[in-house]
């Protein structure tokens, strides 16, 4: 099905045919006002277009517009990825036990509570009968405590009598209570420990489990294995942003300033977040430290990575994009803006650029997809080729085949 499109130009109507997509302008010509090419996603796959998000760079303040500046611009820096003091923990044995079981794997993602192996434990079945042994001395003291409150009430017993029951009652709890943070501490759930009461059965076997959302990066239990109390069982990198640490010159560190941001090759954005006040003796480097602004898995650890100080390029609101993301017409610059009904015509002005990415403002918002790969046939659609400029990129697709 073919769609008519009109366009005034300059006083003149100019009629197209669009087969896979069709355009429509608003009050005019094309490349001034808002523009929007209508084409499926079933089309958009035919024709390989390849989007992806615009990139924020944060609100910093800056005084003026920064201007365009070439990707060779800027410093250097190159350091390595390592994580903070938080986003490394260990998993410990709370008891001593042999391990029975083990249920993860080195490098698997596991969840806050995700049970990392299973001891067979007789301190475990010892702190259980304790718990049952003082909660039921608890639970008879209060009952003591409740008949003799009702004896002295009736002036049957003395005050004395009174208090002893008091003083028990109050002492056979705080054992019972202790026991069972003993038993929270080992893992296990008020349910659990509720049905130790009710059932008076008691289990050998103890999970060790995971206090946070991470990473097995060492598994250091082995089935068979006896494990003290305290031992570590495995270490778990937390999904946390990581830290890039720069080794810079006395020079390079005279540029750069806490709160700076640093464009990491390939992974987005830094800020710089401390600068040693000393220099290493050995090499006469300072260290700078930088944290990456978002944790999408790009960087990772003891990985070494490059970065370029931007902070003197940067204007607050602007997005990052791929330089083949960008139209030039007409002197301006546009891009495509993903959405329901296809793309939107959106026109950006270049603020700066870096080895990555093209800073731009205007219509283009963080987060919005743009076309970046594929573009031709969007282009020939805006551009009035319609029909033409589509069955040209469909055949180029399909190697000329018909």
């Amino acid at each position: 099905m073919l769609n008519i499109v009109y366009i005034k130009k300059q006083g003149k109507r100019i009629t197209f045919l669009s087969g896979i997509c069709s355009v429509l302008v608003s009050n005019a010509v094309y490349g001034q006002e808002t523009v929007q090419i209508n084409i499926s996603q079933q089309q958009i796959q035919r024709l390989a277009i390849k989007t992806e998000p615009a990139v924020a760079l944060t609100t910093i303040n800056v005084n003026s517009l920064a201007k365009p500046a070439s990707s060779d611009k800027g410093l250097k820096l190159s350091g390595t990825v390592v994580a903070p003091a938080g986003a490394i923990s260990l998993v410990s044995a709370t008891l001593t036990g042999v391990v029975h079981a083990i249920h993860v794997n080195s490098l698997q993602d596991v969840n806050s509570g995700t049970s990392i192996a299973t001891l067979f434990s007789q301190q475990f079945l010892e702190l259980q009968r304790d718990y049952l042994q003082l909660a039921t001395q608890s639970q008879l003291a209060l009952e003591k405590q409740a008949r003799d409150e009702a004896l002295y009430k009736d002036g049957i017993i003395a005050l004395s009598r009174l208090q002893d029951s008091r003083a028990n009652a109050t002492q056979a709890e705080v054992a019972a209570y202790e026991r069972r943070h003993a038993l929270t501490a080992t893992g296990m759930d008020d349910i659990s420990i509720n049905k130790i009461l009710k059932t008076k059965s008691l289990s050998p076997y103890v999970s060790i489990r995971t206090q946070t959302k991470g990473t097995i990066l060492e598994l250091n239990a082995q089935l068979g294995q006896r494990i003290e109390a305290g031992m570590p069982i495995a270490k778990l990198s937390s999904n946390q942003t990581l830290w890039i640490e720069f080794q810079a010159s006395r020079m390079q560190a005279d540029q750069v300033h806490i709160g700076d941001l640093l464009q990491l090759k390939n992974c987005g954005i830094a800020k710089v977040i401390a600068i040693s006040p000393q220099m290493d003796s050995s090499n006469q480097s300072t260290l700078i430290r930088a944290q990456e602004m978002t944790h999408d898995g790009c960087l990772r650890l003891n990985q070494f990575t490059e970065a370029t100080h931007i902070n003197n390029l940067a204007v607050t609101g602007s997005v990052g994009i791929s330089p083949a993301a960008l139209i030039r017409s007409g002197g301006q610059y546009y891009v495509f803006i993903k959405n329901t009904n296809g793309f939107k015509v959106g026109k950006v002005e270049i603020v700066a650029d870096t080895p990555d990415k093209i800073w731009v403002v205007g219509d283009l918002r963080a987060g919005q997809l743009v076309a970046s790969q594929g573009i031709i046939a969007l282009k020939g659609s805006w551009m009035g080729l319609g029909a033409e400029t589509i069955s040209e990129s469909k055949a180029a697709s399909s190697g000329g085949k018909k």
